[in-house]
């Protein structure tokens, strides 16, 4: 695979020092970060996510419903699979602070090491760009940077060792959260795509399988009908409570204050947005264009989810890192970038969160400039044999 090497468009952060050092200045910010959140989490008794999680090792164990609330241990109630139950355990075996502490550094640390991974020679922008998000999702001490980290690993791994560690974070990552299944967006670029077929038929009954050795398989049967109703209901609960879906969807539907417009409409576009640089098969095998095609699918998942809240867009980030490397001198784009990064802090609910409940627009405006990222990156894979490719700068 070849590596990209980035525009020096981002601000020369700490000139005097060596690359290595302003990435391992990035991998210190990033480790406080999570460090801080944890701290502050426990000071201040918020870390109900981290005790959902927990729970449902209990409930795998205890042959317990993972969907139901259990106001003993926690508030509100878990949608994620089976599967993650056997995943959490590790981190629930160790004492509530302990294990609060690892969780969040395993995400953190999951995710910095799957940007390194992406063939770009300059990776500063990603982990500079990403540190809003990152400061969010470890506060709210969910999957979410795993879960990006698995989608650009899915990537990054296709075509070694013959795919299997990637067919394996898809279908961990599917059963785990869905938004995993956007790592098959990178089937075309599989060089052995029978054999990718055939380990992620494998690694799917791996998962599916793998809690029932812990249970039961009546018992996890009945967990995925439940987890389908669990999520059906969470969607709908979404649409309908305004400040719980920040998507490109929840924006609109913020701003013509209607949330019965159907979220198949916006599926069925963003869908056939996605799909079109598709069409441009003889860019399948060019990096740059492999590259934006991991940025949209980094995107589409956090755009056109009504789960998508402001510590989603940890999955996005890298991809607006990606785009911007990837982009040429214009200073309108260097604004653009600003403008998202400003937006990704989400200020509003930061500072007035009443008024950002009353009026979601506020909340739900962090989309747009991540919407507009995304459709230029979809432009720009659309049309790359047809324009020059830009000079790409040595860092």
């Amino acid at each position: 695979m070849k590596e990209v090497r980035s525009l020096q468009l981002f601000p020369n952060f700490f000139s005097f020092q060596t690359y290595d050092q302003k990435k391992r200045l990035a991998l210190i910010i990033w480790l406080l970060i999570a460090v801080f959140c944890v701290v502050q989490s426990l000071i201040t008794h918020r870390y109900n996510n981290y005790l959902i999680f927990e729970n449902t090792c209990r409930n795998l164990i205890n042959q317990t419903s993972f969907y139901v609330g259990y106001p003993a241990y926690h508030f509100d109630a878990n949608h994620y699979g089976p599967i993650f139950s056997v995943f959490f355990m590790p981190f629930a075996a160790l004492p509530n602070a302990l294990g609060f502490l690892a969780w969040n550094l395993f995400n953190t640390i999951v995710l910095f090491k799957a940007i390194e991974t992406i063939p770009i020679k300059d990776k500063l922008p990603l982990f500079f760009i990403a540190i809003p998000c990152i400061a969010s999702a470890t506060l709210s001490q969910q999957f979410n940077p795993a879960s990006g980290a698995f989608i650009i690993l899915s990537y990054t791994l296709l075509n070694k060792n013959k795919g299997i560690w990637s067919t394996m974070l898809i279908a961990l990552g599917t059963f785990i959260k869905l938004y995993g299944i956007v790592g098959l967006a990178f089937f075309f670029f599989v060089k052995d795509k029978k054999r990718f077929i055939a380990y992620l038929i494998l690694w799917s009954a791996v998962f599916f399988v793998l809690p029932m050795l812990f249970s039961s398989p009546e018992f996890i049967l009945n967990a995925y009908k439940e987890w389908t109703v669990s999520l059906i209901h969470k969607n709908a609960s979404n649409i309908t409570e305004n400040n719980l879906d920040i998507s490109i969807m929840g924006f609109i539907r913020s701003i013509y204050v209607n949330h019965n417009l159907p979220n198949m409409v916006f599926l069925i576009a963003g869908v056939a947005l996605f799909g079109l640089p598709y069409l441009n098969i003889k860019a399948y095998q060019k990096t740059t264009f492999q590259l934006l095609i991991l940025g949209s699918t980094l995107m589409f998942p956090v755009l056109f989810s009504t789960g998508t809240e402001d510590c989603t867009y940890i999955i996005a980030a890298p991809a607006v890192g990606i785009w911007y490397v990837l982009s040429d001198r214009k200073p309108w784009k260097v604004w653009l970038l600003w403008i998202t990064i400003v937006l990704s802090c989400n200020f509003p609910l930061l500072l007035f969160p009443k008024i950002s409940s009353a009026y979601p627009v506020l909340l739900t405006i962090m989309s747009v400039p991540f919407f507009m990222i995304w459709v230029f990156m979809l432009y720009k894979a659309s049309r790359m044999p047809k324009e020059p490719q830009p000079q790409l700068a040595s860092t």
